[in-house]
């Protein structure tokens, strides 16, 4: 079942980033913000270090997946961003925004006194993925009024690679142990997938109507 859930996951990923790397290539950007993406690769970069803590742990198959899952993440959304920022304009808000994330991710880093310390890393997830899709929802509604930006096929896969995702995270803390980075990669992708519900029904209404 687990190599299923990375093959599946792995395919989800360029379904969910093909379409958007289209739209952004072709200037469909409505609905966009860049500030979504330069913080989702903050989110990758530390969902990554906490698969590989986790892979330390124990040199399983199903650490591995997850690792190999990130990494693959991590390059397209380099790509993502590449692109974005001869496309996608950065506004004052957008400045505002990314300030304020790293006030939370600085605040979590004193209070877990360093980055090393798994929670730390898992409420730095939080506000770099769930935060951010918030913000997206935000910019669709009430600023671009739109949310052709967004493929269908991307809203979509996005449900189709986070739900997968958990539930290997799951797995593989109900059977290699809740260590301290599995449980913060756990939390993290909480976050994810219910925020990305609340930017599927974002994205539903503007279609409608």
């Amino acid at each position: 079942m687990t190599r299923f859930l990375f093959w599946f996951q792995i395919v989800m990923a360029y379904l969910f980033s093909i379409p958007l790397i289209i739209n952004i290539y072709n200037g469909k950007v409505e609905g966009l913000t860049q500030a979504m993406f330069v913080i989702f690769l903050v989110f990758m970069t530390m969902g990554f270090s906490l698969a590989l803590s986790s892979y330390r742990e124990s040199r399983s198959e199903i650490r591995l997946q997850t690792l190999v899952i990130f990494c693959n993440w991590l390059i397209l959304n380099a790509i993502i961003v590449s692109m974005g920022f001869y496309t996608i304009s950065w506004s004052n808000a957008d400045s505002v925004f990314t300030l304020l994330i790293a006030l939370f991710s600085l605040v979590t880093i004193i209070k877990y006194k360093g980055i090393k310390n798994p929670m730390s890393r898992g409420w730095i997830l939080i506000w770099c993925k769930a935060l951010p899709q918030l913000w997206l929802t935000y910019t669709m509604i009430f600023v671009y009024h739109s949310a052709s930006g967004l493929a269908f096929a991307t809203v979509i896969a996005g449900h189709m690679t986070s739900l997968p995702r958990i539930l290997q995270i799951f797995l593989s803390g109900k059977k290699e142990g809740w260590d301290g980075p599995t449980k913060s990669l756990l939390i993290g992708e909480s976050a994810n997938v219910t925020t990305w519900w609340i930017v599927t029904f974002a994205w539903c209404y503007l279609s409608l109507v």
